[in-house]
């Protein structure tokens, strides 16, 4: 039996920011993965504005720059086939990189690292949840973890979701595939930008090319589910009619080596899907749905709600269980559920082709709807501006 003050669940972006976060503030703390380190995560890699944000909150944003390849612009490309080009901090950092780093400084800040633990369960007293039992991976031998607080940051898996009994829908809400291509230094700087495209043939699914450290790529493709799809639904032979018949992939591929295995996996966007908490229990990252669905950007919001997870567990130690479930499940939709619901409303937009190619047009033919998607990535103004009646109208008219 080990005993901590908070237990965190997973050491990706969401509970390793919790983790260092509570080890900074005095709290003993406990994280436990049911992967060694470093290990690989299927993701698009890009970290956005509010991930510059949540890295320099964490005090990394130096540290995480020194080894990601940073870029500035982003292009948006609708079916038609052309694009509009936004201006932001961002940069690419393969997640088995970003996470064993930041998982790091976890440990630094005094964080005690588990692993390879595989979560069975919480440990229940009268409806609170004092820490979770574990299984060693590649062996039968179990243990008992105790916790004030336990942080779930398991990611798009439903299981550890149901069994801490915070599941409301055991399916994802969208799916993708990515391949990592090493390419020439001439074509890694002409496709040295963001680039996510809603291109034909895929649409209303996105793909994107992102260029990362060693000239290497990480170019992918994903879609939401619902009531529209694309034709093809298999996300790998999707990327592969992506890469054949998207110009800039196609040009990209003639030069390009593979240097990973093609991999998917399922997302959670758009805050649904799970409960953010229970007593005992706090719910951070994607298992918590924080995954844009416009992009399947989530890291940024994955470290900003490991850190508000944290505020809340510090704020609340010595208060019974109940206190920090019902203050995070205040907080967080406070804190990004204007930004996500922003973001789902701008994914059901550009799947209708037609709807892509318009606000593209505008963004290139006026001023508008180019400055309000900048401030959207950038998170410098309204999420909802855009898309509201009157953004709607100023969109047609500037």
């Amino acid at each position: 039996m080990q005993q901590y003050d908070v237990l965190v669940i997973g050491a990706g972006p969401a509970g390793s920011a919790a983790a260092l976060a509570c080890a900074r503030r005095g709290l003993k703390v406990g994280l436990a993965d049911r992967s060694a380190f470093p290990r690989d995560k299927v993701c698009g890699d890009a970290l956005i504005p509010d991930s510059f944000q949540a890295l320099e909150q964490l005090q990394l944003l130096d540290r995480v720059l020194t080894v990601a390849h940073r870029v500035s612009t982003v292009r948006i490309y609708a079916p038609n086939g052309r694009y509009t080009t936004l201006h932001g901090d961002c940069a690419c950092l393969p997640r088995a990189v970003l996470d064993d780093l930041l998982r790091s400084a976890a440990m630094e800040a005094g964080a005690e690292f588990v692993s390879p633990l595989r979560a069975l369960g919480p440990l229940d007293e009268n409806g609170v949840v004092v820490g979770a039992r574990f299984e060693r991976v590649g062996s039968k031998a179990t243990m008992d973890i105790r916790a004030g607080t336990t942080i779930l940051a398991t990611g798009a898996a439903a299981l550890v979701l149901q069994q801490f009994g915070v599941c409301l829908r055991r399916a994802p809400s969208a799916t993708a595939a990515r391949l990592y291509v090493q390419v020439d230094e001439r074509t890694f700087r002409e496709h040295d930008h963001l680039c996510v495209a809603y291109a034909a043939g895929i649409c209303p699914g996105y793909g994107w090319i992102f260029p990362g450290p060693d000239r290497i790529f990480n170019v992918g493709v994903g879609y939401v589910y619902g009531r529209h799809a694309p034709r093809e639904r298999n996300v790998r032979s999707l990327l592969n009619h992506f890469l054949r018949t998207f110009p800039p992939a196609a040009g990209l591929m003639k030069s390009a080596r593979t240097v990973g295995p093609l991999k998917g996996a399922p997302l959670r966007t758009a805050m649904q899907g799970a409960r953010f908490s229970r007593p005992g229990v706090i719910v951070v990252g994607e298992a918590a749905g924080l995954t844009y669905s416009f992009s399947g950007e989530g890291i940024g919001k994955a470290m900003q709600s490991g850190i508000l997870a944290a505020e809340v567990a510090v704020g609340t130690t010595g208060s019974p269980p109940e206190a920090a479930a019902e203050t995070y499940a205040a907080r967080l939709p406070r804190a990004f559920g204007e930004r996500v619901r922003a973001y789902q409303r701008l994914q059901q937009l550009v799947a209708a082709p037609v709807l892509a190619n318009a606000l593209i047009w505008r963004a290139n033919s006026g001023t508008y709807v180019q400055r309000q998607l900048e401030a959207l990535l950038n998170e410098t103004g309204r999420a909802d501006e855009l898309l509201s009646l009157s953004g709607v109208a100023r969109a047609l008219l500037t």
